[in-house]
């Protein structure tokens, strides 16, 4: 429910057990990613490997890799859409 409702978001970290930070690049930056409730999220068993990797080894990950990373789960979407 409400305005995240259908949208895809990569998990760029955690807080304790119920808590997740979220960006998708665009709207929720990685810079200042959103904290949700892990109950108020649906997991995809995709996972991207770059993503993954960087986050795994510390390094760190831009708006533009995160962009990037979705844009293979919704391909149709045209980069207008993006910049709302």
């Amino acid at each position: 429910m409400g305005r995240d409702k259908g949208r895809l978001f990569v998990v760029v970290g955690l807080s304790g057990d119920r808590c997740a930070y979220i960006a998708d690049g665009v709207t929720h930056r990685v810079s200042s990613p959103k904290r949700k409730n892990k109950a108020h999220l649906i997991a995809l068993e995709q996972v991207d490997e770059g993503i993954r990797s960087r986050l795994a080894s510390g390094l760190p990950l831009t708006d533009t890799q995160v962009v990037t990373a979705l844009r293979v789960y919704r391909p149709h979407q045209r980069k207008e859409e993006h910049a709302q």
